[in-house]
């Protein structure tokens, strides 16, 4: 066997531990879409659960010789994990503070900023306290003008598309107006807090082992999987074969980029095509 061939020994390790990272992933957000069918009490002590193991398990690897290479990408499992059971356990509390009109479009709006604010702020304060650089979760600079290029023109696109098939609708356009700062409230605090949840967390942290390309895939499997559960889409599968594309194309932009606000501006616009339709209908 040439010196150049060995790498295809290795396919077997490297598609394993694909579908190891998968399966922690998934466990990891399977909060979300398991919230319709299972008990929340029993979903928040799976999630308690789950983030304690995996933080008791990012520290053992971290004092290991042979698993300290593992450590930074079991504390990012486990920094999701507490975002996501952070926001189930407490966005309530500030929706409630603010005292909007419960059910309206304003409160719809406030919870979803809420809850972006309980997975966001939890993310950035547990990635710092083990010093990590803004960068290695996209919030650098990285190549500005190409991620917010691409995010601008794919918002303006898909927003425009959104709002064409009601233009001609008078009172549903009359409504929808007064309603675009807390519109763009959702959107954005959606998109942002999705995109550095599912992507920007984990990336670089999947690329020193399975490279560029498979982490992308696998961040994309987990998102679209997450999305099972919604209730706002007429045919689950047709909404998930859309969802799946467009994840793959936020993470390449992210990573080609090397920024997640390009693909937080991109992801707000397709969100558009949802809201829009939501906000209309209250």
């Amino acid at each position: 066997m040439k010196a150049g061939t060995p790498s295809q020994a290795g396919t077997p390790g490297k598609a394993g531990f694909f579908l190891v990272c998968l399966v922690l992933q998934a466990m990891v957000f399977a909060i979300l879409p398991m919230s319709a069918r299972v008990p929340v009490n029993a979903l928040l002590y799976w999630q308690a659960g789950l983030s304690v193991l995996l933080l008791l398990a990012s520290l053992g690897l971290r004092g290991s010789e042979t698993g300290r290479k593992y450590w930074r990408l079991t504390y990012a499992l486990f920094v999701a994990a507490a975002a996501v059971l952070l926001s189930t356990l407490f966005s309530g509390g500030f929706v409630d503070w603010v005292g909007v009109t419960p059910a309206s479009p304003q409160w719809v709006a406030v919870a979803k900023l809420s809850e972006s604010l309980w997975r966001v702020v939890p993310i950035l304060v547990l990635m710092a306290m083990i010093s990590t650089d803004p960068g290695s979760i996209y919030l650098g600079k990285g190549r500005l003008g190409l991620g917010l290029g691409v995010g601008i023109a794919a918002f303006v696109v898909f927003a425009g598309v959104a709002f064409m098939p009601l233009a001609g609708k008078g009172e549903i356009v009359g409504k929808l107006l007064p309603l675009t700062p807390w519109i763009l409230v959702f959107v954005q605090s959606n998109g942002f807090m999705e995109e550095l949840l599912v992507r920007g967390v984990f990336l670089k942290r999947y690329e020193p082992f399975l490279g560029k390309g498979l982490p992308n895939l696998l961040t994309t499997i987990v998102f679209t999987l997450a999305h099972v559960q919604v209730t706002y889409a007429a045919d689950v599968l047709e909404f998930l074969l859309i969802v799946f594309p467009l994840a793959l194309i936020w993470g390449y932009l992210m990573q080609k980029s090397d920024s997640l606000w390009g693909s937080a501006l991109f992801h707000a616009g397709a969100d558009c095509m949802i809201v829009f339709g939501i906000f209309a209908s209250m």
